[in-house]
């Protein structure tokens, strides 16, 4: 193991030892959680992540807005123009505030304990935004081998593991795998996303996604540059058909 991943090995054990002596605290505003609480963040703070509800397009979930109410079925004008491969695009809350600062410090800080409040906010919206939707698996988006020595764990995986045991879902956590070794897109615009992720993700067993309905989980959508290659995947393996789900959406 090298010295990141142990670093990241023994801070999960310091927390866990600190969380047997002391009360844990919320990792936004600090407050001691009650014992039946789940880890993480407090009730208040949980009311506080910003959620996305209609209006939004029915196809890429991007939020519609205008001077008179829009009616549900409207698409938005990228959809109008270019038709995604995926078949519906959802997010539970948008990219800002608190949500964006439990993002960080779930990916950054090592608050993995975050993925289980979460990936039950995720649960909640998607019972509330996708009524009646029926998939045979979920399938999180990998992380690069490189990202994955550093912080020792995938958080796409862990919140489509909540998100699986509250909607009864299956896990195929082994479905893709992501080669690695290239940038990282934060920094990239929007063309060059495209172009840093294609070639990028393979299927490891194509029994694992033939002829199924799959739910494809990540932690944020941005410019759907992941997603978009991720979905290409999965359908050139034969999936029946891939819908995305993510945890926050910056426009």
């Amino acid at each position: 193991m090298n010295g990141i991943g142990t670093r990241s090995v023994c801070v999960a054990f310091w927390r866990g030892l600190l969380g047997l002596l002391l009360p844990a605290r919320c990792a936004l505003c600090e407050a001691a959680l009650a014992p039946a609480e789940p880890g993480g963040l407090c009730g208040p703070c949980r009311g506080r992540l910003p959620a996305i509800r209609q209006p939004y397009c029915p196809r890429c979930g991007t939020q519609v807005y205008g001077a008179v109410p829009v009616p549900f079925d409207t698409l938005c004008g990228g959809c109008r123009v270019r038709s995604p491969r995926f078949g519906t695009c959802r997010s539970a809350g948008r990219y800002e505030g608190p949500l964006r600062e439990c993002v960080h410090l779930l990916k950054f800080r090592d608050r993995r304990d975050l993925a289980e409040p979460l990936g039950a906010f995720m649960a909640e919206s998607f019972a509330r935004e996708c009524p009646g939707a029926s998939y045979d698996a979920l399938v999180p988006v990998p992380i690069s081998p490189e990202r994955r020595r550093e912080r020792g764990f995938n958080q796409s995986l862990d919140l489509a593991l909540v998100l699986g045991r509250f909607a009864g879902i299956a896990v195929e956590k082994r479905a893709l795998a992501r080669r690695g070794g290239r940038p990282s897109q934060r920094a990239l615009s929007k063309a060059q996303r495209r172009q840093n992720v294609r070639g990028e993700f393979a299927v490891s067993d194509a029994r694992l996604v033939a002829g199924r309905r799959l739910l494809l989980v990540d932690d944020v959508y941005t410019t759907g540059a992941t997603a978009a290659e991720c979905v290409s995947t999965l359908l050139a393996a034969g999936a029946a058909g891939v819908d995305v789900y993510t945890l926050a959406r910056g426009e």
